[in-house]
């Protein structure tokens, strides 16, 4: 990796790597914008974002310009009908916190903060989301494999993961699958950023990682493996996210219909270049080889934008009831209430299918 690389590698997990949201989360019960008993939405569809008022301001929350770079990359950040002010968050606690402020209209999280978000009673839904083929967090071992060759072994080790993010989410299915809980594990709580450090020096048997940190501890310490990858919906999605008074005002949604367009013609680009967004995000961002960055795109895919709620709500149901039986919400939630369906047509218009 590059002399920068351990610069851009702590701001890339900061973003990933959520951290603990009961402080982002502890908002009165709202109304939401989709019913909780179902995955329709009691207004109308929006199917066009021809009827911007002017002067319009969409208040976007982004992470490390991604946002920003998708569009860039794909020529759909010229020419607004209205005025887009970024505000930039490394990680959803941040974020969630703005939007609890009134400080934000749109912005993206993924499935863990979501969860951590309604179970706090924050009124913003889920409006559109994408996700990718395969997921990118894996289990790592300590130098030697320490006779860890799946999840299933974890039992009665030390697994090293970041608490309240989308790397304990990744363990809690995982170990579920399995047929354990997280009480067969030693947990060893730590930032996402220093789990290498505790493979390293034996304070871990076992760790969940992301990359690009998983290609650079794999290179540092060769006798170290990835047994495991994580590949459910829930470890591969994100959601544009909106406040409820937004969607409540119809020159913020008529702006909000009209961005999220533009992502979707975003990704769909991305798809049929997928060098650009290898050499943008990978190579000069995170830091890694053309090759490894490649490697790494092959493996994931481009995102596409999925229908909501979908085939999402199950999992994500499954994964909210995970947290909510260790712990770390207080009371059960219907996530069908996180999922705004009023723009999936124009999704799919924009999407061509």
């Amino acid at each position: 990796m590059s002399s920068a690389a351990p610069r851009r590698v702590r701001l890339l997990l900061a973003v990933l790597a959520i951290a603990s949201l009961a402080a982002a989360c502890s908002s009165s019960a709202s109304t939401r914008s989709a019913t909780t008993s179902g995955s329709t939405t009691t207004v109308a569809p929006v199917t066009s974002a021809s009827s911007i008022p002017a002067g319009t301001t969409l208040r976007v929350g982004d992470q490390l310009d991604y946002l920003k770079t998708v569009l860039k990359l794909a020529g759909q950040d010229q020419g607004f009908p209205y005025k887009v002010a970024y505000s930039a968050f490394v990680g959803g606690p941040g974020m969630l916190q703005a939007f609890q402020a009134g400080s934000l209209d749109t912005g993206f999280v993924g499935s863990t903060p979501l969860i951590f978000a309604q179970a706090g009673g924050q009124d913003i839904t889920a409006v559109a989301g994408w996700a990718t083929a395969h997921g990118n967090y894996g289990l790592l071992t300590a130098p030697g494999g320490k006779g860890i060759t799946g999840w299933a072994d974890l039992k009665g080790r030390k697994v090293a993961y970041q608490e309240g993010t989308a790397g304990e989410a990744v363990l809690l299915e995982a170990l579920d699958t399995a047929g354990l809980k997280l009480a067969d594990v030693t947990p060893v709580k730590l930032p996402q950023t220093q789990i290498s450090a505790a493979l390293q020096g034996g304070s871990a048997d076992a760790g969940i990682s992301i990359e690009p940190l998983t290609s650079a501890y794999l290179g540092a310490n060769p006798t170290a493996k990835q047994v495991a990858s994580a590949d459910e919906i829930t470890d591969r999605s994100s959601f544009v996210i909106a406040d409820g008074k937004a969607l409540k005002d119809p020159g913020k949604t008529a702006a909000l219909a009209d961005f999220i367009t533009r992502l979707v013609k975003s990704f769909a680009y991305l798809r049929t270049h997928p060098d650009e967004i290898a050499n943008a995000v990978y190579v000069k961002q995170y830091g890694l080889t053309p090759a490894r960055a490649a490697e790494i795109l092959k493996h994931t895919g481009v995102a596409s934008f999925v229908q909501l709620p979908g085939q999402v709500v199950k999992a994500q149901q499954r994964l909210a009831d995970l947290f909510q039986s260790n712990g770390e919400i207080p009371a059960k939630v219907d996530v069908a209430s996180e999922f705004d369906t009023r723009f999936n047509d124009l999704v799919a218009k924009a999407q061509g299918s």
